[in-house]
């Protein structure tokens, strides 16, 4: 993850009883619940199912096994993905809302090409493997550089698919795609894969901020960003959490809140609240609700979730999230973002930390290039 700043903090602490609030602050753990992977960059569970799957970079998913050990391959897509450079191959996957009965699920990639592919494939719920026949290509974009591809999905409360696209890589935003509405990069879009029209593998939902406007794409939901590396949904708010990775100076966390359309995270006006190229503030602009700089060896954020599940008390309602180089971890409270409170010392250093799970309870994973951990405490 070239050039990305990941970085955890967490928030001001929930209210808990006195007695209480030590005991539970001081048990925070990581529990393993999988290793001997490739390259791992997230991991998920669909609905209806209990085995967690594992996304490869290298173009593998597979489950984690009884034993902690990788399944058998659920998805093979080797032959179509390019994975040459560190920020580039099998990036995402997200789960249609209704699964169980459909089958549908969606990936992010980049092709032998370097470019982002977005295609649905279907499946039995439970099936051991899924057939690469039933593949369909939802959307393509260019690429320009090798890196700053974004690549995370989510389906939101809407049942609405965001995607998350980087400016298109190099340094510097030097084409200026973050701040242009003719262009994906730099974007977070919003579409309905569930439905095509006008020739599209998609459908343009209603309540796109952008849809209508001269020279915008209509699929724009959000605008103004680096290369967001993670983007997930507040299962209890609908809030939409990111972690945009900076250039050389800030790492961000940046939040849509529910139904806020159209916001623009500054990049790159701004790396994160610090002037980069400079610019009129827009209406649409919104700062970061949290930062930290490239000191002490931090480099590239992670974005993390909401942590909503019963497996980490202490820090339900607070966003979790890491960096990638030094493996500090922060959370930050979900309704009132304050100064983040760093909980390393409590959870451990994760160095390498390249991505975040969450599973149908509401249990937050961690995931390292060969290991996937549960948040404990």
């Amino acid at each position: 993850m070239t050039g990305k700043a990941m970085c955890i903090s967490v928030g001001a602490a929930c209210a808990l009883a006195a007695a209480g609030a030590a005991s539970s602050a001081s048990a925070l753990g990581l529990a393993r619940v999988g290793s001997g992977f490739e390259s791992a960059l997230g991991v998920a569970q669909a609905p209806g199912e209990s085995r967690l799957l594992v996304v490869q970079r290298n173009g593998l998913i597979r489950p984690i096994g009884r034993n902690g050990r990788p399944g058998p391959t659920w998805l093979d897509i080797r032959d179509r993905v390019g994975s040459q450079g560190l920020e580039q191959g099998l990036l995402g996957l997200a789960f249609a809302p209704d699964f169980a009965t459909s089958g549908r699920f969606y990936v992010d990639y980049t092709n032998r090409r370097g470019d982002t592919r977005v295609v649905e494939f279907r499946t039995r719920p439970g099936a051991r493997a899924v057939s690469t026949r039933t593949a369909r290509v939802v959307l393509s974009q260019r690429q320009p550089y090798a890196n700053h591809n974004g690549g995370a999905l989510a389906f939101g409360p809407d049942g609405m698919l965001y995607v998350a696209f980087g400016d298109g890589g190099g340094a510097g935003d030097a084409g200026n795609r973050a701040q242009n509405l003719g262009t994906l990069l730099g974007k977070v879009i919003r579409i309905d894969p569930s439905r095509r029209q006008g020739g599209l593998g998609y459908a343009i939902p209603a309540g796109n901020p952008f849809a209508g406007q001269a020279g915008a794409r209509p699929e724009i939901w959000a605008l103004g960003l680096r290369n967001p590396w993670r983007i997930t949904f507040d299962r209890a708010t609908g809030d939409l959490w990111m972690g945009d990775v900076g250039q050389n100076r800030m790492e961000e966390v940046d939040v849509a809140r529910a139904g806020q359309a159209g916001r623009d995270f500054g990049w790159s006006k701004r790396e994160g609240t610090q002037d980069f190229k400079g610019g009129t503030r827009g209406a649409r602009e919104t700062d970061p609700v949290a930062e930290y700089p490239h000191d002490d060896g931090n480099c590239s954020v992670t974005g993390g979730y909401v942590v909503r599940g019963p497996g980490a008390p202490s820090l339900v309602g607070r966003y979790v999230y890491a960096d990638w180089c030094t493996g500090r971890a922060w959370a930050l409270d979900a309704v009132n973002p304050g100064t983040p409170e760093e909980i390393t010392n409590r959870l451990g250093r994760i160095p390498g930390v390249t991505s975040f799970g969450e599973d149908r309870a509401g249990n937050v994973y961690v995931v390292t290039g060969t290991q996937v951990r549960r948040i404990t405490g």
